[in-house]
């Protein structure tokens, strides 16, 4: 297992992923939706990308309208990253031919949409395998990024994956805006499962990302009116804002082996293996950080030689390796 490219970097047994966060968290749906709103942690995300940066993700297509979606990101310039899901497919494979040739990124969000916890050894693998079949014909070099369908993500499921070949995935990748519908955010889905006009539901997913700043988009290319949506969205901000590709956000970029930009956008650029993706803080750190995890009290240090990994540690002031300890004042391990 390549483990600089393989979810150990996002995951790592549960441990490395967390780096102090609570993870787990059952998924909620709406009654009738097919779509995401769990919140989960001790996955990927885009909470530490450059302030004013956002990704655009789409997951449960290849549908009706993603072609056209490609086509029109692509002539702006824009790349978005379709998690499909490999059942649909063959019903449009223009779209995928579509996909690739604008630029964009393709990635794995299951062949069937199932909550992937409920799966076991054979019937998971090949929930990803199968797609994954799909994906290796148009994107044969990768990147390999995965989006777990409700974001539904464990430590069992990752160390069953990683024990095959599709341990080449980097994810389980999960989303900044576009999880939940209230008056202040917006999730596609639910807009449309609630009698939402298309303007209202963009306004939201606007006063959202206005509100977090930054971080990666969940919408839906399988809802012909998300397409619409998207559009409304990119015009309203184009200019103000920077569609970025996927792979930019520092956590998955660290996670592929590229370089990541740190900061606030002012350039730095830092080697991947000088970082470790963590949950409870919200952003990558650098080797030496200490981390006490929420959900078992424990301190885990980074060690950001290659492959990045979150060992036990003893904490501040017995293990001599912490040389940063942000949770405490200061950020002293003393």
């Amino acid at each position: 297992m390549n483990q600089q490219r393989a979810w150990a970097v996002g995951i790592v047994g549960v441990a490395m992923a967390c780096g102090g966060a609570a993870c787990g968290g059952a998924p909620e749906e709406e009654t009738g939706s097919s779509a995401d709103e769990v919140t989960s942690a001790g996955q990927l995300g885009g909470s530490d990308m450059p302030a004013g940066s956002y990704a655009l993700t789409f997951d449960d297509g290849p549908g009706p309208r993603t072609e056209e979606l490609a086509n029109y990101l692509g002539d702006r310039g824009i790349v978005g990253t379709f998690f499909i899901n490999g059942r649909n497919a063959p019903a449009y494979e223009s779209a995928l031919v579509a996909i690739k040739a604008r630029g964009h990124i393709l990635a794995n969000h299951t062949q069937n949409h199932e909550d992937m916890r409920t799966l076991q050894s054979g019937a998971l693998y090949r929930a990803v395998a199968d797609t994954d079949a799909v994906i290796a014909r148009h994107q044969p070099a990768g990147p390999w990024l995965l989006r777990a369908p409700y974001g539904a993500w464990d430590g069992r499921v990752s160390g069953e994956l990683n024990a095959t070949a599709m341990s080449k995935y980097v994810g389980s990748i999960f989303w900044n805006v576009g999880g939940a519908l209230s008056a202040t955010t917006g999730a596609d889905w639910a807009c449309w499962g609630n009698g939402l006009a298309v303007d209202d539901c963009a306004n939201r997913y606007m006063s959202e990302m206005r509100a977090k700043g930054r971080g990666i988009i969940l919408i839906h290319d399988s809802h012909g009116r998300s397409v619409d949506m998207t559009k409304t969205i990119v015009e309203s901000l184009e200019g103000s804002v920077r569609f970025v590709p996927l792979t930019d956000a520092p956590q998955i970029a660290s996670a592929i082996g590229e370089p990541v930009v740190v900061g606030g956008g002012g350039g730095d650029y830092v080697p991947p293996a000088a970082l470790c993706p963590s949950f409870t803080l919200g952003r990558s750190v650098p080797g030496g950080t200490c981390v006490r995890r929420n959900d078992d009290g424990k301190w885990y240090r980074c060690d950001a030689s290659a492959p990045a990994d979150w060992p036990d540690s003893d904490g501040p002031g017995l293990d001599p390796g912490c040389t940063s300890c942000p949770q405490l004042p200061n950020g002293a391990c003393e």
